[in-house]
Parts: C-alpha cells; sequence; structure tokens
C-alpha cells in the first residue's frame, strides 16, 4: 500500500532507533528518500569502511555526528573534518572515538562549526591542551564538553579561563582524564555560572575541600564523578566533614563515579546519597579495598547499574547481589591481583538480580551449567558479554566445549542483541546462534569454532546481525562486516 509523504514523515519522526530507521529506509524509494533528508542524528559504527563524502550524500541534513573508528586500527580524522566544514556548517554535535585528533582540526571545529553544542573525545590521542582551549573558547553555544580516556595535559592550571566569561549554556562538563592542576577559582566560576549543569566528572587534582564549595552551589547535579586524593590525615577528616554537610543539600544526585586513589574516608561521606543512587562506576577506583566496595554498596538498593572490577572475587559479587537487586546492567571487568570471579559469582547475580538487561562479565573460569542458570534466571537480557581469561578454555568441570552453555543463552534470551562469547568453541555453537539468536545485531567471538562452516550458520540465520568481529579467524565473509556501518 502507497502511503502519502506527509505520512512517511509523521511515522519516521515517531523513530528514536537508528536501527529502525536502517530497516524502514529500505521499505522503497519514498521511505529511503524521507528518510535521508530527516535524519538528522547520526552514528557510523565504522569510520574505516566509509568515506565522509557518502555520509554526508546519505545524509545531507545531518546535525549531530558521532563517529567511531576500528579497534586497534588508527584512524585519523583530519578528512571528516575538511569535507564536514565545507558541507555541514550547521553541524550541532561532534563525537570522536578512537581517533588521532591534532590542535589544527580542532581549531578547524571551533571556527567552522558556530553552532555546535556538543562536542566529545573518547580514546582520542595526538591533540594538547591548546586544542581544547580551541574548542572552549570558539564555541560560544556549548552545552557538553566531555573528554574521556584521552592522554592531555595542562601545565599551566589556568585553561578552563577559555572558556568566555558569557558562557552559560553548559549541561555537562568532563575533564576526568586531564592531567595536571586545576585552578580551583576558574572551575567554581564556570561551573557555577551554568545552572543548567547535571553532569560533572573531575580529574585527581580537585581536592574533596573545592568539590564540598561547588557541590553547595550547584545542588542540581546528577551525576558526579570525582577522583581526589588527599595525603594528610588531618586535612581528610576536615573534607569528610565538609563533604558530607555539602552532600546533605544535593537532592539531585542519582549517579556517581570514582576514579584513582580515593581515601576510605570520603567514601564514607557519601554513605548519606547511597541510598538515591541508581548508577555508581567503581572500575576505576584502585586501591580501594574489596570490603569498602562491598560495604559501600551495600547501602545502594535503589541501583540499577554497576560497573566493578573482578578482583572483589564471587563472595564480592554474592553480597552485592543481596542488595541491589534492581540491577539492570552489570559490568565486571579484569582487576589487579590472582583474585577473580567465576560462574558462582554468575550464578549469585542471576539468582537474585533477575531484572538484568545487560552483562558484561570478564571471569577466570565458568561452567555450561552456569550459562545454562543464568539463561533461566534472566531471559531479558538483551547484551551478554562473557570474556574468560584463558583463551579456549573449556568447561572447567567437564571439560567440554561452552557449545551448550551459549546454545542455552540464545534459546532462552528471545531479545538478545549483542553477544561476545569466548572460551573452547565447535561449529555447533555458531549453529545454535543461527537457529535462535533471530534479534542478533552485534556478535564478537575472541575464539573462532572449527571451520568457516560456523560464519555460514550465523550468517543465514540471524537477519538483523549488522557487526562481527572474530579475533583468531583470517577468512571472515567482508559481507558480514558491512551488513550495516550506520549504528
Amino acid at each position: 500500500m502507497h502511503l502519502p509523504e506527509t505520512v512517511v514523515e509523521t511515522i519516521l519522526k515517531n523513530l528514536d532507533s537508528n536501527t529502525d530507521r536502517n530497516s524502514v529506509s529500505l521499505v522503497n524509494k519514498l521511505w529511503y528518500t524521507v528518510d535521508r533528508y530527516s535524519r538528522k542524528i547520526v552514528h557510523v559504527s565504522n569510520c574505516n569502511e566509509i568515506s565522509p563524502q557518502r555520509v554526508i550524500q546519505r545524509f545531507p541534513n545531518l546535525r549531530s555526528l558521532t563517529l567511531k573508528a576500528k579497534h586497534g586500527v588508527l584512524c585519523d580524522v583530519g578528512v571528516w573534518v575538511d569535507v564536514l566544514s565545507k558541507n555541514c556548517g550547521l553541524l550541532e554535535s561532534l563525537r570522536l572515538k578512537r581517533f588521532v585528533v591534532l590542535d589544527r582540526e580542532l581549531v578547524k571545529v571551533s571556527t567552522c562549526f558556530p553552532k555546535l553544542k556538543g562536542f566529545g573525545l573518547k580514546s582520542c590521542s595526538g591533540f594538547s591542551i591548546d586544542g581544547l582551549k580551541a574548542i572552549a573558547s570558539n564555541c560560544e553555544n556549548l552545552e557538553q564538553f566531555e573528554v574521556e580516556k584521552c592522554d592531555v595535559t595542562d601545565n599551566s592550571s589556568h585553561w578552563l579561563r577559555s572558556f568566555p566569561e558569557t558562557l552559560t549554556s553548559l549541561t555537562s562538563l568532563n575533564i576526568s582524564c586531564i592531567r595536571g592542576a586545576i585552578d580551583a577559582t576558574d572551575l567554581e566560576r564556570l561551573v557555577t555560572r551554568c545552572p543548567n549543569l547535571t553532569t560533572l566528572s573531575l580529574n585527581k587534582t580537585v581536592s574533596a575541600n573545592i568539590i564540598s564549595q561547588i557541590l553547595i552551589k550547584t545542588p542540581q547535579i546528577v551525576h558526579l564523578g570525582i577522583g581526589s586524593t588527599i595525603q594528610n590525615l588531618e586535612i581528610e577528616i576536615l573534607s569528610y566533614y565538609q563533604l558530607s554537610r555539602s552532600l546533605l543539600k544535593c537532592e539531585s544526585i542519582e549517579s556517581l563515579a570514582f576514579f584513582y586513589q580515593i581515601p576510605i574516608r570520603l567514601i564514607h561521606a557519601f554513605y548519606i546519597i547511597c541510598p538515591k543512587l541508581v548508577s555508581v562506576n567503581l572500575r576505576f577506583a584502585s586501591y580501594l579495598p574489596d570490603v569498602e566496595v562491598v560495604n559501600f554498596l551495600k547501602k545502594c538498593r535503589k541501583l540499577r547499574r554497576l560497573s566493578i572490577r573482578s578482583c572483589m572475587g564471587d563472595e564480592g559479587l554474592e553480597a552485592v547481589s543481596k542488595s541491589c537487586k534492581n540491577l539492570e546492567e552489570l559490568r565486571v571487568f579484569r582487576g589487579a591481583g590472582s583474585i577473580g570471579v567465576t560462574e558462582k559469582g554468575l550464578i549469585a547475580i542471576s539468582t537474585r538480580c533477575q531484572k538484568l538487561k545487560s552483562l558484561t562479565y570478564f571471569c577466570t573460569q565458568m561452567t555450561n551449567a552456569a550459562l545454562v542458570t543464568f539463561s533461566k534466571n534472566c531471559p531479558n537480557i538483551t547484551c551478554f558479554k562473557l570474556i574468560i581469561s584463558t583463551p579456549n578454555q573449556p568447561d572447567h568441570l567437564t571439560l567440554q566445549s561452552f557449545d551448550h552453555g551459549y546454545g542455552a543463552i540464545v534459546e532462552s534470551c528471545k531479545n538478545l542483541k549483542k553477544l561476545t562469547i569466548s572460551g573452547q568453541l565447535t561449529d555447533d555453537v555458531f549453529l545454535y546462534i543461527g537457529m535462535y539468536a533471530e534479534r542478533l545485531e552485534v556478535l564478537s567471538v575472541l575464539n573462532a569454532g572449527e571451520s568457516d562452516m560456523g560464519i555460514a550458520y550465523v550468517k543465514n540465520g540471524c537477519k538483523n546481525l549488522r557487526k562481527v568481529e572474530i579475533s583468531n579467524r583470517s577468512r571472515i565473509n567482508e559481507a558480514l562486516f558491512l551488513a550495516n556501518i550506520f549504528a
């Protein structure tokens, strides 16, 4: 049935997912054309496989662009900036991940896109504080300024003065990875003149005392990331009381991230807001004793999103599962030391946290029985990532491959969209994935099966698949990689 163009436009306006828009654009030429001219938010998930000219041709009216380069491949953003500057003068948001970005390119971004509101760099390299100064000083309408997991140092401590005094529009400021001292006065003046600021992540040079002063003047903060370190015990005790008093007035904080060597006493100061927290990231809180992590999380009974390190062990996970039963997203990353998590921790989490929708789990060993148990307890999972530390490791109890366990996951979890599997595998696991994972979009395999036949099973069965990554297989059908680069 033919629909009028106005009806198609209305339908597309109500589609928030880029994946859904990708699908409907294939209906016919009209749907493709309406999507082409109406889509303003574009995510390119693999910039190594497409040219910027093609993106501009496909979406000439884009206003927000997120570019991601492939893991392990250096990608220069220069050609993208050149093309965008000539064709997208109305660009409002630019976010880059895993790119080599030079200062001159950041200067061009700051001058060619006068309407820029959102700016973000993640896992990028090649630039200095001078490039960030250009963005800060020239982009007068900035709302998000976020620099994460980048190596950049400021030796002057005054770079925040680059933001004009007239800038009051910031809603998100993330400078957690920028090394060097930050002038407390400059920081306080910047954040307190932005009444809509809700996300603030600071580096480790910002003292607890300064954080306390900032929180008193910005009670609207929703997400707070801090990395303050204190060596002097008397100063630490004073900071504890000051921080506790300021947190009493912070009614809005729901999300908390700790970085670096956070003093235990300061962790205790945050106990007062634990009952309100829905998101906690402790992945980078190095040297924080596991007992303190567990004690802190026991007080966070509303928690829905959690990132931690595996060195807390199975007992730590079990304790967390008893208190945080509303968890929807759990990420357990590899930690330092010999202690890690195993199938016991996975079973504990699945038994008590049955609202779980997303799991990333770095472990030292696993069993098929644990995976079957998880599949029964958490059938609503949409993202399942299991990384076993030893490549090609079998079920450590039965010495069998993990085909049966992963088969149970894809059969029971009907809404599964992202899957990462590891350990000893045969082609049977790919047969199971092709048979049952009908909605799968992204597949990562850390240890391939026996032959290319397994990949054929996946290709023929998973019609929504748009990305496949296999770490130790040289001969892969490239069509799997190119299924859809507009994530």
